[in-house]
């Protein structure tokens, strides 16, 4: 009789661990978010490439928004859209699009030949649809 007990005890403990077994390992790990870092990424490689070529200083000097926008036009991939603003300290809001997912890429320049700017240019970065 005694054998019959611990039988039974065994298939319960077994029955136990691979129920938890099963019901932990059922999730699937979620797949990260790579396409956000992607994009930023991307926006802040565009400014950085523009700041060593030395357009991006000279057009922050000048306020020439345009000027910045027109040239990420020919440098960032063409499913991003973005909207550039160059303030100092105080930076006002812009109109944004409301129902996407928007990365803000700030790059600071310092100065431009010896002049103190004191600017932040901030690039703000969504996908296209």
């Amino acid at each position: 009789m005694k054998g019959y007990i611990y039988t039974l005890e065994v298939l319960i403990a077994i029955s136990i661990i691979l129920v938890s077994m099963v019901s932990v390992f059922r999730i699937a790990p979620t797949k990260p978010e790579t396409e956000i870092s992607i994009i930023k990424q991307s926006g802040f490689d565009a400014l950085f490439y523009l700041d060593q070529r030395g357009i991006l200083r000279e057009m922050v000097v000048s306020d020439d928004e345009i000027g910045i926008e027109n040239q990420l036009l020919s440098i960032l991939p063409e499913n991003i859209e973005f909207e550039i603003d160059v303030c100092s300290t105080n930076c006002d809001m812009i109109d944004l699009p409301r129902n996407e997912t928007i990365m803000a890429v700030y790059y600071h320049i310092g100065g431009y030949r010896e002049t103190y700017l004191g600017k932040r240019v901030r690039l703000f970065l969504w996908r296209r649809f």
